[in-house]
């Protein structure tokens, strides 16, 4: 097992790629607009983001050194200004604002989709956890707010995660089964298509 370290270069990428998926998910649910912050909605998205994606990281990262791989975060300045750029004209946030880097030998199939698959399967547990937040308060309190938010934010990342293309972990898992894809990714999809279709911003 390799023991659970990390770098000052880790650190400061997961500090740049948290502040700037922060701000495109702040772009997006107020409605694109880059004058009158909203102090309390800037604040809420830092908190959330930073317990939702930092940790979805982490875990990754915990999740390959749990099997004797070396693995660090490293953040990619290019998907993440597309991804500031994009919520400025659109509803969408690309959460895709770097990768947890693995090295190891003799990966397997398995190991690399348990991997993939920790990340998106804490955002849908920390979602169901805002979900109940958000029912169990009074509509228009601030931890109504916040469970509300949290839900989204939370089953958005972990949806888009889960899309089998590309680097996204979603094709790692694909590739350890259609089983085991379909096992993990049918409920943050559904949940997805319900915030998409009845909740509104």
């Amino acid at each position: 097992m390799v023991r659970h370290a990390t770098s000052k270069k880790e650190i400061a990428d997961l500090l740049v790629a948290w502040l700037g998926v922060s701000l495109a998910f702040y772009l997006v649910f107020s409605q694109h607009s880059l004058s009158g912050v909203d102090l309390n909605l800037l604040m809420l998205t830092l908190l959330v983001v930073g317990s939702s994606f930092v940790l979805h990281e982490l875990l990754h990262k915990f999740t390959a050194q749990h099997f004797g791989f070396w693995s660090e975060f490293r953040v990619n300045y290019g998907t993440l200004a597309f991804s500031i750029l994009l919520a400025l004209f659109a509803p969408i946030v690309i959460a895709a604002p770097g990768a947890t880097m693995i090295y190891g030998p003799s990966m397997t199939r398995r190991q690399n989709g348990i991997i993939s698959a920790a990340g998106p399967l804490l955002n849908l547990t920390l979602g169901g956890l805002y979900l109940f937040l958000f029912v169990l308060t009074p509509l228009g309190s601030l931890f109504n707010y916040f469970g509300r938010y949290g839900f989204i934010i939370n089953v958005w990342i972990s949806a888009f995660n889960l899309l089998p293309i590309g680097p996204l972990d979603g094709r790692k898992v694909l590739n350890w089964g259609v089983l085991q894809y379909v096992a993990i990714a049918t409920v943050p999809f559904l949940a997805v298509i319900y915030i998409l279709f009845f909740i509104v911003f």
